[in-house]
């Protein structure tokens, strides 16, 4: 990218719009892991405080058993402990109390997993809502007499025990799952939140440009009135001394004189453009039909257009003529300028019921050079063209004809190269309740 392309990126408005959705992409991506680092951090607590719960009922449950003053059965109640197993390193049953394995399946848990700083083991059974804890101990859990060796089936078993504990994990489940349902509506949140300030953001860049198309309407309204009353006055005393000129001047300078008077003719017919620009753009409406008055306006265009076959055969809307003329003069003028240079012209033209209802849709199609991205936007302004000779106000005042009447006039692109002009007017009873609201 060159240094004067560069500079013109940075000072376009484009700039501020990728710049501002950069920024709320960053604070959409900063939130997001902010949530996750807050929904890691409370899963985690929860986590810690189970196991914290777990090992505080074991040892109180261990006590109970070593103490006969103390009620087993209510440390399990206090605990939310439904069973405890003291079993052998083989998996042997020893002591329980509540409900537990008979034998302990070993294979259920991570023993592998087990290394020598860590002597205990955690298992979650979600389906029945039970969070299993082994602790493995050296020490006899059990009260004896036989210096820590329990005769077991005909063996004596040194006191290498795993103590088993089953503990009721319906409150914890709850809060896991409490807090999945409020971390994804966090999410949610932050991603509507992010979506409704883009939409908001789009809608008021909308609002700015339409604002400040109506400043300069405003603006090109105050100057033009005082134009081109300023400017008829010359003109006329041109035309008149041009048609003085042409009856004085030998016949060899006439030629220079007429290229004096098409120029006039042309700032004449910008000034009565700008007048209708400017004055009430409804007019007269009367019931005409589409169908006839783009069929009288063809034959006036030397180059080729052809009716798409199937159009509708009439097509009556309520429209002002002069300002229905205008338009379609304007759009097929329009579409045979488009034709590259040596290229043939392919003009076509169709009228047919619209998609909305009540209505007729005019569709130009030309297989021009078509519309640029960087000018779809500005092509309604007035006075931008990119015709070399063109006034710029033609599609802005057709525009402005075509929504006073309630209807939409839109450019797109033709598919295969070129242009689709598609003018929606409503139909004659519609057009008339529509004018009857306004009112």
């Amino acid at each position: 990218m060159g240094r004067k392309r560069l500079y013109r990126f940075l000072r376009s408005e484009r700039r501020d719009r990728t710049l501002t959705l950069v920024g709320l992409s960053v604070g959409l991506l900063f939130f997001l892991c902010l949530l996750t680092l807050i929904s890691y951090y409370m899963f985690t607590l929860a986590r810690l405080e189970l196991e914290y719960n777990l090992e505080k009922g074991l040892n109180n449950v261990i006590l109970a058993i070593q103490d006969e003053s103390i009620s087993i059965d209510r440390t399990m109640e206090e605990n939310n402990i439904i069973g405890v197993g003291v079993y052998t390193s083989y998996g042997n049953l020893l002591y329980s109390r509540g409900r537990v394995y008979s034998r302990l399946p070993i294979t259920q848990f991570d023993f592998a997993g087990r290394g020598n700083s860590n002597n205990s083991i955690i298992n979650y059974d979600s389906s029945r809502k039970i969070m299993e804890y082994i602790r493995f101990s050296k020490q006899a859990v059990i009260p004896t007499t036989q210096n820590l060796l329990l005769p077991i089936g005909g063996e004596i078993i040194d006191f290498s025990n795993m103590i088993y504990i089953a503990y009721d994990a319906t409150e914890y489940d709850n809060q896991i799952l409490e807090l999945r349902v409020i971390t994804f509506f966090a999410f949610a949140f932050v991603l509507v939140t992010f979506y409704a300030i883009i939409r908001i953001y789009n809608q008021n860049r909308k609002y700015k440009e339409m604002l400040r198309s109506q400043e300069n309407l405003v603006s090109l309204g105050q100057a033009a009135r005082t134009l081109t009353h300023e400017i008829k006055n010359p003109l006329s005393a041109i035309t008149i001394q041009l048609a003085l000129l042409k009856r004085s001047v030998p016949k060899e300078n006439l030629e220079d004189l007429a290229v004096i008077e098409n120029e006039t003719k042309r700032v004449i017919q910008l000034t009565n453009k700008v007048s209708d620009f400017l004055r009430n753009p409804q007019g007269q409406p009367v019931r005409i039909d589409l169908v006839e008055s783009i069929g009288a306006l063809i034959p006036l265009f030397a180059a080729p257009i052809r009716w798409v076959e199937g159009s509708e055969k009439s097509a009556y809307v309520m429209f002002d003529g002069d300002r229905l003329r205008s338009i379609f003069e304007n759009i097929l003028k329009n579409a045979i300028e488009a034709t590259p240079e040596g290229g043939e012209c392919d003009v076509e033209v169709e009228v047919t019921k619209a998609r909305k209802a009540g209505c007729y849709a005019v569709y130009v199609r030309d297989r021009g050079v078509g519309i640029k991205d960087e000018d779809a936007k500005k092509i309604f302004d007035p006075f931008f063209t990119t015709k070399i000779h063109g006034s710029g106000i033609g599609l802005s005042i057709s525009m402005k004809f075509v929504e006073a009447a309630g209807g939409t006039l839109r450019l797109k692109k033709r598919e295969g190269g070129g242009t689709v002009v598609e003018v929606v007017i409503p139909a004659a009873k519609e057009a008339e309740k529509y004018e009857s609201a306004d009112l």
